[in-house]
């Protein structure tokens, strides 16, 4: 998704993947975005959190493996309403 000012909505895939401590998921958000939020999934395409983007710029979120059982996830990063892009991440 592009914007009228050059700058672009990025969500970027988890690093590590898989993983099994920890995972990062680092993203982009303009300021011209009012509401944003990384939504994660289970392997049947239920939600399982929601996590709102307050702050605008790069910047990054720390996924701890223990709040998850071992499988394969999807996130999504949602933008004013807009699906912009998903990844899949594995917990081992």
């Amino acid at each position: 998704m592009k914007l009228n000012n050059g700058t672009t909505i990025v969500l970027n895939q988890n690093v590590p993947n898989p993983f099994a401590e920890t995972t990062v998921i680092t993203y982009t958000v303009p300021n011209s975005v009012k509401d944003a939020q990384i939504v994660f999934y289970d392997a049947a395409g239920n939600r399982i959190k929601n996590v709102a983007i307050l702050e605008r710029g790069n910047g990054q979120l720390n996924v701890y493996g223990s709040d998850l059982s071992s499988g394969a996830y999807t996130y999504s990063l949602i933008a004013d309403g807009q699906v912009v892009a998903t990844k899949r991440m594995v917990k081992q």
